[in-house]
């Protein structure tokens, strides 16, 4: 099996459920758990979004999660279906949000976690965001540099949000910068650098 693919079966001890087998999905160049399947808890108690952060809570071990990790997640959304409900949570830290780093958590009707996916970001545990910041651009700044990149922006205003950027190298604090241009119509982001003002990433999306 193709390392890209390793899953591995695991008795599971989840919240209010005695010893089941469970299929994990690791990633491959770390080995963390990205995936887990199969029914990870009893009934839960409350809204979905609190139980599925219960459940997050009680397994940081299997999910190798901290604390902290769990507890600057935001409940990105909630949606019911057929199958249950199915909970978004988006990861933060120190407030920021982390680019990629999503979790999901769905259970069914009588709210049993049977699924979940972990996109978590452990590089950002120890950056201080205020430090980062420092004597970096505003997000006046990162707009003006983010516009001047391209011809036909349309006079619709652009935004910006802070967010933490993980790619290749060192995480990157960065103005994520969304606006709309007219030919070809569509939407443009651009990833700011909050530092040097440097151009980081940038991603078309055109409307059909």
């Amino acid at each position: 099996m193709p390392e890209r693919h390793r899953k591995e079966t695991v008795v599971f001890d989840g919240a209010k459920i005695d010893g089941r087998r469970v299929e994990l999905q690791h990633e491959p160049d770390t080995g963390r758990v990205s995936e887990v399947r199969g029914f990870l808890s009893g009934p839960l108690e409350g809204p979905p979004e609190e139980a599925a952060f219960e459940f997050l809570d009680a397994n940081r071990r299997l999910l190798k999660s901290s604390r902290s990790d769990i507890r600057e997640l935001e409940i990105e959304k909630v949606t019911r279906s057929p199958a249950g409900y199915h909970v978004v949570f988006q990861q933060t830290h120190q407030g920021v949000p982390v680019e990629e780093g999503k979790v999901s958590v769905h259970l069914t009707p009588d709210k049993r976690v049977h699924a979940a996916q972990i996109g978590l970001e452990p590089g950002v545990r120890d950056l201080d965001i205020e430090a980062m910041a420092a004597d970096g651009i505003d997000a006046e700044e990162a707009i003006r540099i983010a516009l001047s990149t391209v011809q036909g922006a349309s006079e619709s205003p652009a935004e910006a949000e802070q967010v933490v950027l993980v790619g290749d190298d060192e995480p990157t604090l960065a103005w994520k910068v969304s606006f709309s241009v007219e030919q070809p119509a569509g939407d443009q982001l651009v990833w700011v650098d909050a530092r040097t003002g440097r151009i980081v990433q940038r991603r078309d999306v055109t409307f059909d």
